[in-house]
Formats: C-alpha cells, structure tokens, sequence
C-alpha cells in the first residue's frame, strides 16, 4: 500500500503482503545500431524498449500481466501512428522469475546488451535492479510494490507515484469506519513488515480519529492456518469491524472463521482480494467485503462507459492485442506505465532523449492515465507523500459483482482533504480536485 498524505494505494500493499509471503516461504534483438547512452535505443521510426517482471515463479498471475498490459497500449498506440513519427517496439520482455539476484543481471541485460531506451514496465517482487537503472538515469515505469529505494530518483516512475508511505494514517479506513458508526474494531496482519506495516497506518487513522481499537493481531505467522483463537477473541470484544491485511488465502480463513463463530453482520475491508476469479469461487467469503482502490474499477467499463473511455479501450485493446489476458490490477499497471512513457514522449517532440522526457514528466501536475488513476504530482512523488492529492475508490461485493460506493457523483472517486485533519470526525469528502476522473462528462462519450 502506498500512501500520499493519507492516501492509500492498497492494491500495492496486498502485492507486498504476497511478495512477503513469497521471500519467506529473450526477447526479439534489434538489428541496426544506436547511438550510445543518451539516445540509446531512439531510431528513425521507432524506440526500442524493454519489460521486466516476474513471468515464472511463485506468483506470475500477481506480475506477469503487466507485460500484456503495456503491449496492448503500444499496440494501440502503434495501430494509431504511433508517438511523433515513431512506433514502439516492446522488443525485450526478461523474466526475473521471481529472484532478486536475477533481476539485477536482467536489469543490467537490458540496458547493457539490449541497448533499450527505457524499461517499461517493471512488475516483480524483488526489484533489486532499480538502483542500477536509476544510477544509469535509464527511464524505468511499473508497478510499485518496492520498497522505496528501489524506486528512488527522478528517473523512476512507479504506477502510483514513487514513495511510500506505509504507516501514515489511512483516512479511507477511518471514513469507512465512521461511516458504519463502528464501536469496536479488530485488525489482523502477518508477521512481515510488508503487512503489518499497512495495517499500522490503519491503527494510526484510528487512534487520531477516536476509532476504539478493541483487538490488534499484527503477528499472524505465514501462512495462516489457524484463526480461531483470533476470532474467539474478537467474537468476545464484540468487535463490529475487521481490517485484514493478509493476503487474499488469509482473508478468506479469517471470514470464513468469523461465519463459523457465529460473527455475522461484521463490516470488512480488506487490502486484498480486487479480483474477479476470486469473487466467482469465493462470493460467500467475501459478500460485503470492502477494499480501496487508487484506480478506477474495471466495472465502470460496463456501469459508465461514457465517463471513463479509457477503461473501455483498455479492456478491448487487451482483448484484442493480447488474447487470453484478462483485465487484472498487473495488467493495469502496465498499461498505464505505458501511458505515462508515451505522454513524457509526447512532450518532448521528435528530439527525444532520456534526459528530455525524465524532464518532461517531473513537470507533470496531474498525471490520471486519462482517467483511470488518481492524480500523481511528479514534481514531488519521487520523495514525499502528496500535499495535494488524497483520493481513492471504495467498492464493495455484492452477490457476485465488485460496486463502487461512496463516489462523488459523477465520480466514482471519493477525495478528503489534503493534509489530513489532524483530529475531530471524519464524516465528510471534499470536492473533487481538478484533474480527478472522470475527464469526460456523463453523456460526453469516449475520447
């Protein structure tokens, strides 16, 4: 989970909780030359590029679809012209399967024996090849689940900004619990930092905002086996709320321990588990359950395709380009990775270099993917939480079927204020700020 001034980048976490889990428990060459460093990579008609990302190992589903992703934007976009003249050529797609050694070799592969211009995207576990690629300045973008030096200077951009905070009080937290007149609440987490770190921020909303923390569990051994002494317990405070900041296994142990028990009517929210396939083999586990997004879902494709065209192409530009790849978190990332490399590119017209577009996109103030992402400041999400942005998205399982609640109409995105309160009721959003999706009005069709 990542957190700008209180916002909290949920998805992120619940891949962290995975990657801790995990670490407890070629390409088609180009074939004509470049010019060295700078321009490494840029030719006449195209720019060549490279993806790294964990397509074998423990968790592929969590990582691989990032690659399918960023290929069907720069299919689209080469389908469309291209950039400038130039088309995008996704030409080397390395597989550090999940092994932190072999992601820095690969790292060091693409940038040494491919000549790439830039990585795009990244999505691994272990990516111990950041501090390679930012010392070289090679512009890299994907999906941050790192902790923070992995991502550290200007010339990286992870998918929800580049710096993490993970226990700075999470406001959506406190705003669902206050919003369920919540009297009593319980939060559990493995006994990694990745986990237990997410659901201290949550503690620390709670205890600013006078939330009775009537169980903590940040402790869990992985994997969990056994929840019952948790929930006896619980059971006995007479908690009414429960924040899970296990994994997607983990929370289903513990809701389906809670039934067991007898603790029905129990408001949810859990940092893990915004996935179809789940919902279509678990829904009795997960009716009701909340989880923040910092993304727009993929229903709006279906419940407000006129307000967010952006998602509709890209779930028909995945169908198309990348068969077989459903829409999935990973494959988002990707995608919008993708987008950010061609808007910088954009920017900085036919002569490009990486010290032009590394330029070009720490001057972007409201960088949403076209509407899919909450803003990102990159004149400061390199290094510190957001001082303008705090905006997310609550959707809830109802039947079989994720539903965004709480939006700001025509939104789908709630907003609070920036920074936050430093006590006293949250009971309120602020207005969306400029540049929050949807960019679009309703009936304003696609664009």
């Amino acid at each position: 989970m990542r957190v700008r001034g209180g916002r909290a980048g949920v998805a992120a976490c619940a891949a962290l909780v995975l990657v801790g889990t995990v670490l407890a428990a070629c390409g088609n060459a180009a074939t004509d030359t470049s010019t060295a460093g700078n321009t490494q990579g840029v030719y006449a008609n195209r720019i060549v590029v490279g993806g790294l990302a964990s397509i074998t190992g423990p968790l592929p589903a969590d990582f691989a679809p990032a690659i399918a992703g960023a290929q069907a934007y720069f299919d689209w976009v080469n389908a469309n012209g291209g950039v400038n003249g130039r088309k995008i050529d996704l030409a080397y797609k390395l597989d550090d399967q999940s092994d932190p050694s072999t992601d820095a070799s690969q790292a060091r592969t693409l940038v040494e024996q491919d000549h790439v211009f830039a990585v795009v995207p990244v999505a691994t576990p272990s990516f111990s090849g950041g501090p390679f690629l930012a010392e070289h300045d090679v512009p890299t973008f994907g999906l941050n689940v790192n902790p923070n030096a992995d991502w550290a200077g200007l010339s990286m951009f992870g998918n929800t900004g580049s710096y993490t905070a993970f226990t700075s009080p999470q406001l959506q937290a406190a705003y669902l619990a206050r919003q369920h007149h919540v009297k009593a609440a319980a939060l559990i987490a493995y006994n990694i930092s990745a986990s237990s770190e997410g659901c201290q921020g949550v503690a620390n909303a709670f205890h600013r905002y006078g939330i009775h923390i009537a169980f903590e569990d940040l402790a869990v051994p992985v994997p969990a086996f056994d929840l019952n002494a948790d929930v006896t317990r619980m059971k006995s405070l007479h908690v009414d709320m429960v924040t899970s900041c296990l994994d997607l296994t983990g929370s289903l142990l513990l809701s389906s321990t809670m039934q067991e028990f007898g603790m029905t009517g129990v408001t949810q929210y859990w940092f893990d588990g915004y996935d179809k396939s789940a919902l279509k083999s678990e829904s009795t586990e997960m009716q009701g359950v909340y989880f923040m997004l910092q993304h727009a879902p993929f229903e709006v494709a279906q419940l407000y395709p006129s307000r967010y065209p952006s998602m509709v192409r890209f779930e028909e530009s995945l169908a198309r380009y990348t068969p077989g790849n459903a829409p999935s978190e990973a494959a988002l990332a990707g995608w919008t990775s993708a987008d950010l490399f061609v808007t910088g590119l954009r920017a900085v017209g036919r002569d490009v270099t990486r010290t032009r577009l590394v330029a070009a996109i720490n001057k972007m103030t409201l960088f949403t993917a076209h509407g899919l992402v909450s803003p990102i400041d990159w004149r400061t999400d390199h290094t510190e939480v957001s001082t303008i942005f705090n905006c997310s998205v609550f959707v809830q399982v109802r039947g079989h079927e994720f539903v965004p609640v709480y939006g700001t109409p025509p939104s789908v995105f709630s907003c609070f204020p920036v920074p936050n309160p430093a006590h006293g009721p949250i009971g309120k959003v602020v207005p969306l700020p400029p540049g929050v999706p949807p960019l679009v009005a309703p009936g304003g069709g696609g664009g």
